[in-house]
């Protein structure tokens, strides 16, 4: 054989050898491209895990000292109260303190965190100073919270939770912002703001902070004088805010009941309630109740009140007398009205609150007998 034919290679084996050649690049190019499919899968897992945004506005003057108290003894089991939904959501802190001018700082932001520790010393190092007069920089904590904290954009997996705490009424300066600017840019954001206000705050700081939380669809709460102690007798105001002594409840009840909406569901912590539905004595006409909401009633004298409201409507003919309720041992929830329904499914017992799992019904209130407790009733589901 010539040295020219010792050096050719025959046909067949340049093609075998060229196929395999293509296939070892073929499964190179698979292997590199395995884990940017498996970071891809993992991304888009990722994305889809909802998220809880908690941002406390919180008032950092003098008088609010036992609510920053509250607040530090408390993070750790709103974290793991929220945290224990499924899906398990992805949970973010973020802190704005305020107090007023002439004061060491008017506002002081701590943008968004995971990391718990991060908002637990933030809280350590927040104390209560300055002040002074009665109104603080209120709307100009509630800009910085509303407008320049980092909330997650566009994200329709994301609940965007904004409390305020405070004991003081907003100082209306020429440059603050309105109460219906900032109402309007939450609405914007999908950030729900509730307030909770603290100690024995004036009227007109009940009046804006019951305010604020109904134009963003939150909830206005009170907290008594007491932040350490467990349970209070419950109160309304005159524009219905709920009242309890615990900080704690109040965050993460509602913070649990508000997340459902984007498909986080929370194991009741105990036993529900026993309901015992009651048909009132019948007054012949329509009832005078109007309203999807729930009335509580917790004595004789609010029972009186509330069925003469009911039979308002039967004129001058002799109504029979409400239902006898044992008040010592049961409370009357009245739920819905003449031009609305609502049906009370469970009553369960939370930190501090009850949880009240409601749905639209019929037309016409519903009276249902439940155990005597202090704690306040959080509302979940569908209301008119």
């Amino acid at each position: 054989m010539s040295r020219r034919a010792r050096g050719r290679v025959p046909a067949a084996t340049g093609a075998r050898s060229f196929a395999c050649l293509a296939l070892a690049r073929r499964l190179l190019l698979l292997a590199r491209m395995r884990p940017i499919a498996l970071l891809l899968a993992l991304s888009a897992t990722a994305a889809a895990r909802p998220r809880v945004e908690v941002a406390f506005v919180l008032d950092a003057t003098g008088s609010m000292q036992p609510w920053i108290d509250a607040a530090r003894e408390r993070i750790d089991a709103i974290s793991s109260e929220i945290a224990a939904g499924d899906p398990p959501p992805d949970v973010r802190f973020a802190l704005v303190t305020f107090r007023d001018r002439g004061d060491a700082y008017v506002t002081k932001k701590r943008d968004f965190t995971r990391e718990l520790a991060t908002m637990r010393g933030w809280l350590k190092e927040t104390n209560a100073d300055g002040g002074g007069d009665t109104p603080e920089s209120v709307l100009e904590g509630l800009k910085v919270g509303i407008v320049d904290l980092d909330w997650s954009a566009g994200d329709q997996s994301t609940m965007k939770l904004l409390y305020l705490v405070g004991d003081a009424p907003p100082h209306h300066y020429a440059e603050s912002p309105t109460e219906e600017w900032l109402a309007n840019e939450a609405l914007k954001r999908g950030i729900v703001l509730h307030t909770l206000a603290c100690g024995g705050m004036g009227e007109d700081g009940q009046r804006f902070f019951e305010e604020m939380a109904r134009r963003t669809e939150g909830r206005p709460f009170r907290l008594a004088d007491a932040p350490r102690r467990r349970h209070a007798s419950v109160t309304t105001t005159t524009a219905g805010a709920t009242t309890t002594t615990s900080l704690g409840a109040a965050v993460s009840g509602s913070a649990r009941a508000y997340s459902s909406a984007i498909g986080i569901a929370y194991k009741p912590t105990a036993q529900p309630v026993a309901l015992t539905p009651i048909a009132p004595p019948a007054i012949g006409a329509p009832s005078g109740l109007l309203g999807g909401g729930l009335r509580r009633i917790t004595d004789a004298s609010a029972l009186s009140d509330l069925w003469a409201a009911h039979a308002s409507l039967a004129g001058d003919t002799r109504h029979p007398a409400p239902p006898k309720i044992d008040f010592v041992k049961s409370e009357l929830l009245v739920l819905g009205g003449e031009d609305a329904g609502l049906e009370l499914v469970a009553l369960e017992p939370g930190d501090g609150v009850r949880f009240a799992t409601v749905r639209a019904g019929a037309p016409g209130p519903r009276f249902v007998v439940v155990p005597a407790d202090a704690r306040p009733i959080v509302i979940k589901g569908e209301m008119r």
